[in-house]
């Protein structure tokens, strides 16, 4: 029984883009057939991950018990308030990084006058470090404002590759 269910969340996850909130192809300028990250339901999930249980989740409120215990179940926590993002954090840190307008995106210790990164009206995300066509993304979906400014912030933090 197990089994067969692992078998229908992984072909419900991985093989349909429709069941996906926002799909995300790294390196890419557009749609590839795999996409290597799925953001659903508030989780993010790796194409990698063999488990039932999501790589990232994605909380909109400092909630320190439902944090505590993502991150005691060897999750890692991506949480979005008001245009602010926080990465694996239990307290009440600044944010590690910012979406101001233009879709750019911010880290909490940029003081110069290039943001650290921009999602594009396309659904590319280029890191400021990109010199290359290829876009360091590709989001695919309804919310591609907070999922590229979420993939921006992993890719920064390098807690995604």
């Amino acid at each position: 029984m197990k089994k067969t269910y692992l078998a229908i969340l992984a072909i419900a996850l991985f093989s349909s883009h429709a069941f996906a909130d926002s799909n995300i192809w790294l390196n890419s300028n557009n749609k590839s057939i795999t996409p290597n990250t799925i953001i659903k339901n508030n989780q993010i999930w790796l194409p990698t991950n063999q488990t039932q249980t999501p790589n990232f989740i994605i909380f909109h409120q400092m909630d320190q018990n439902k944090i505590t215990q993502a991150l005691t179940n060897n999750q890692g926590v991506v949480i979005v308030k008001n245009n602010q993002l926080w990465i694996n954090e239990i307290s009440t840190q600044p944010p590690f990084a910012i979406l101001r307008s233009g879709n750019q995106i911010w880290l909490q210790n940029n003081h110069g006058t290039v943001a650290n990164a921009i999602i594009k009206q396309d659904g590319t995300l280029w890191l400021s470090t990109n010199h290359s066509t290829i876009a360091n993304a590709y989001i695919e979906g309804n919310n591609q404002r907070q999922d590229g400014f979420i993939i921006a912030a992993l890719l920064l933090s390098q807690q995604l590759r």
